[in-house]
């Protein structure tokens, strides 16, 4: 273990997989508590789905609607993000099994 793990200071570790509303809001109320959190997501971003119809329509542009989770949670010091998909969840050993998420490539 690294001097600086949490583990070893007795510190709680929380693992949030997801950025979506209820990873947002799961993180936002754990902000002053003393656990250290780690927020792993498939994207770099949080997606304002309610908003999708209007980017649709061209009333918005996909960057309004689209903020990263990093700039969301700035203000957060106990959580990194994490970008990465989330494949297994190992119970007794108290990890999640994380893969690199999947390129996505656009046609030519």
């Amino acid at each position: 273990m690294a001097p600086d793990d949490p583990g070893q200071t007795g510190q709680h570790r929380v693992v949030i997989v997801w950025g979506g509303f209820g990873g947002l809001f799961a993180a936002r109320a754990l902000r002053h508590r003393d656990v250290t959190i780690t927020l792993v997501d498939r994207a770099q971003h949080h997606l304002f789905q309610p908003l999708l119809y209007q980017v649709a329509t061209g009333i918005l542009s996909e960057g309004q609607i689209a903020a990263p989770l990093r700039d969301v949670l700035k203000r957060h010091r106990n959580v990194q993000c994490v970008l990465a998909d989330v494949v297994d969840v190992d119970v007794p050993g108290r990890r999640a099994v994380t893969a690199a998420p999947p390129m996505i490539t656009r046609a030519p």
